[in-house]
């Protein structure tokens, strides 16, 4: 039984981190079949992680991967996300 790989976004979730961030997204990609990311620590995020995260997703489900991005529900993350009108969840 595969285990679930969980990547925690940083603190500042902002353009300097995209090349860190999508580096490990993608190696997570190749080698797990279940990754989620956590955003609940997360203080500061822009449109560009935004679109890193989006990608990622993007990606998993095109080679069959399970991704889920997570987060409190009323952090900094959530209220981004709010602004920009993006919703990582899952329709049933």
């Amino acid at each position: 039984m595969a285990s679930v790989k969980t990547f925690d976004l940083p603190l500042k979730a902002t353009i300097t981190e995209c090349g860190a961030v999508l580096t490990s997204l993608r190696q997570l990609i190749e080698t797990e079949t279940d990754i989620v990311v956590t955003c609940s620590q997360v203080e500061q995020i822009d449109l560009a992680m935004l679109q890193v995260l989006i990608s990622a997703r993007k990606t998993a489900e095109r080679n069959s991967r399970s991704f889920s991005v997570v987060s409190d529900g009323h952090g900094t993350f959530d209220a981004v996300l709010a602004e920009y009108g993006i919703c990582f969840a899952h329709a049933a």
